[in-house]
């Protein structure tokens, strides 16, 4: 009997034992690479060079300026964060704990940042420390609105909607001190929504070079890197543009976009030309790096950083840049506010539809279009979006990941 319960008990504790190991072993992630000539090749990341070369498991390579993007399989891009976290120019988001500031320095703690430990970042890069919403407008829109708009002074914008506006002369763990009209003013940190660093004082780092953004999976972050490397299979590490040292589990990586390669995304050029036509008595502007209603760019359950927002009925035009061959894209109805919106879209060079591979209207029930078109001898590129059967109802339509390629 002793000899049974003891077998019973081994047996027990090693199926136990195994649970555990593989409750422990997350799955290793598969990621896709895009490529500059319009593919897509799936592996399980081996290697990662510095100079952005990729390597698969099946030993597949790929030349690093010809990456676009490396992205996790099966996992949609994740929504940026919404606890305390700094806005940097450029468009990264770093969540923090207890940002304070130390001369010209924001000293912060992030998780994947220099081992846990103290990390900075210049105040000039620095555009908005952001801690909760206001009562008085959404907090996805005010964020926003934040990182995008030019200021001569530092504002400072409390949760009851109260504005205060001057120089931020000291940060720390629980006040923040302005001085507005040569006063000294003292406020609560839990009291605050966000700071607003002055614009005119704001540097945007701009690499020589190609650089990279990676989205970690699990808060959201965007953190734009001068190098990364991963050797070993299982760990992405790297510098960010503002020299913090990064160490993240792949199994923590949602993305890796390439950037001042060989895309040229849409929303960093100048338009040649929009136009809107109304269908009553209304207007809507198009929006860079967010959709129409001014919020971010959200399609099939992704968060994507670039791409140009559109409202029905308008066209959107651009000068072809020098030796860029191909125009890729997705486009779909935006999830939140073009649920219930129908539209036809075109693609026009020079004028002349383009074969974009779907003649269908496009809906949210439909899903999104992929787009990939050539543009040998086009000198200038349009977007259209048209009414569809409901009219301008929720026509809201997100062109994410826009770009020409060369």
């Amino acid at each position: 009997m002793a000899v049974a319960k003891k077998i019973v008990w081994t047996l027990g504790a090693l199926l136990a034992s195994a649970g555990a190991v593989r409750a422990d072993d997350a799955p290793v992630p598969v990621f896709a690479v895009r490529t500059a000539d319009g593919k897509t090749i799936e592996g399980r990341l081996r290697e990662l060079g510095p100079d952005w070369s990729v390597r698969l498991d099946d030993g597949t390579r790929v030349d690093g300026a010809d990456v676009l993007s490396v992205r996790r399989v099966g996992r949609p891009l994740p929504a940026r964060p919404v606890e305390t976290q700094l806005l940097l120019a450029g468009g990264d988001c770093v969540p923090v704990d207890r940002p304070i500031l130390i001369g010209e320095r924001i000293h912060f703690h992030s998780p994947h940042l220099a081992d846990g430990k103290d990390a900075s970042a210049p105040l000039s890069s620095v555009m908005v420390i952001w801690f909760a919403g206001t009562a008085t407008e959404r907090s996805e829109r005010l964020r926003r609105r934040l990182a995008v708009e030019t200021r001569k002074r530092d504002v400072v914008l409390l949760r009851n909607g109260d504005v205060l506006e001057g120089v931020l002369t000291a940060l720390d763990e629980k006040t923040i001190a302005i001085e507005v009209d040569k006063k000294p003013v003292a406020v609560d940190v839990s009291r605050t929504a966000a700071i607003a660093l002055s614009s005119d004082l704001t540097e945007t780092p701009r690499p020589k070079s190609v650089y990279g953004r990676v989205i970690l999976d699990a808060n959201g972050a965007r953190l734009s890197l001068a190098s990364a490397r991963c050797a070993d299979g299982a760990t992405l590490t790297g510098t960010t543009l503002f020299g913090a040292a990064l160490s993240v589990p792949l199994t923590k990586v949602a993305a890796l976009d390439l950037f001042q390669g060989k895309a040229v995304y849409l929303s960093d050029l100048k338009p040649s030309r929009y136009v809107y036509l109304p269908y009553l008595d209304d207007r809507w502007e198009y929006a860079r790096d967010g959709s129409a209603a001014g919020l971010d760019l959200r399609v099939a359950g992704s968060t994507y950083d670039k791409g140009v927002g559109l409202h029905s009925h308008s066209r959107l035009s651009y000068a072809v840049p020098k030796d860029c061959r191909r125009f890729e894209a997705m486009v779909g109805l935006d999830d939140r506010t073009g649920r219930r919106g129908s539209v036809r879209i075109r693609v026009l060079a020079d004028g002349k539809p383009l074969n974009i591979g779907g003649e269908r209207e496009l809906s949210a029930v439909g899903g999104p279009l992929s787009i990939g078109v050539d543009l040998a001898g086009v000198k200038e590129l349009t977007l259209e979006v048209d009414f569809g059967r409901s009219g301008p109802v929720g026509d809201h339509v997100d062109w994410v990941d826009a770009c020409f390629v060369n």
